[in-house]
């Protein structure tokens, strides 16, 4: 017992002494930050990053770090991958618009109609949208079983079944566009001006350059290259080296 009681005061005072010094470098980083010192900033929060990779708030904090080191790529980078897992955050979403505006591309998202009109899927985030047709499931069956049991309105039921049953159709394609574009390798170019190459090789011939900022999903990989895409359709290599993977 007594051994028991000593091992778990060890493990209290390390847990208690990680969390204080985490707590002190998180107060430092944002001290330098306060202080317009951004690249000590950044410094504590990448390493603060790397102990917690999915914590949303360093990822937030190092999007704005770098956007105040003109770091343009780095923090369209780290914007998408907090929005990755916060679609709805307005604030995040603004300040990826803003930096979005800053860099011009000459490739622009599509302005067609269908575009507009699924854009709000874009503020769904997958839990969310699992829930939604998960409900209209649900509704689907209570609805099912009212109609077996012969409760009310035989003609209302089979009306809101329908309607249940189309809307749970739906619920299911956004799911299911929301779960690919979740499950999309995409990344961001950080360097100033990139060479697409025709393969994974620098000896190969030149397709085309883009710039920091450009956002690409990715289609493959060989050891130090990706395959990327732009929203235009054009493909091509690039090293991992001048990009930003999400």
């Amino acid at each position: 017992m007594k051994y028991f009681v000593t091992v778990f005061l060890i493990l209290y005072m390390l847990t208690s002494y990680i969390i204080s010094d985490n707590q002190k470098l998180l107060e430092q980083a944002s001290y330098h930050y306060k202080n317009s010192q951004f690249e000590e900033a950044l410094s504590l929060y990448e390493t603060l990053h790397d102990k917690f990779p999915n914590n949303i708030d360093l990822i937030f904090n190092l999007g704005n770090t770098h956007f105040k080191l003109n770091n343009l790529g780095f923090a369209i980078g780290y914007y998408l991958k907090a929005i990755k897992w916060e679609p709805s955050n307005s604030e995040l979403r603004y300040n990826l618009s803003l930096t979005r505006n800053l860099i011009k591309q000459t490739i622009e998202p599509s302005d067609s109609i269908l575009y507009s009109l699924l854009g709000w899927l874009r503020f769904l985030s997958i839990n969310t949208a699992f829930n939604i047709m998960m409900i209209l499931l649900l509704i689907g069956l209570v609805t099912l079983r009212l109609i077996y049991l012969k409760k009310f309105n035989r003609e209302l039921l089979t009306n809101m079944l329908i309607i249940c049953g189309i809307s749970l159709v739906l619920s299911f394609s956004i799911f299911i566009h929301r779960y690919i574009d979740y499950s999309q390798e995409k990344g961001v170019v950080v360097t100033k001006k990139q060479a697409v190459y025709s393969g994974p090789s620098e000896n190969l011939s030149v397709l085309f350059y883009i710039h920091e900022g450009y956002e690409f999903k990715i289609n493959k990989s060989a050891g130090n290259w990706v395959e990327l895409e732009l929203s235009n359709g054009f493909k091509g290599w690039a090293p991992l080296s001048s990009l930003f993977l999400i």
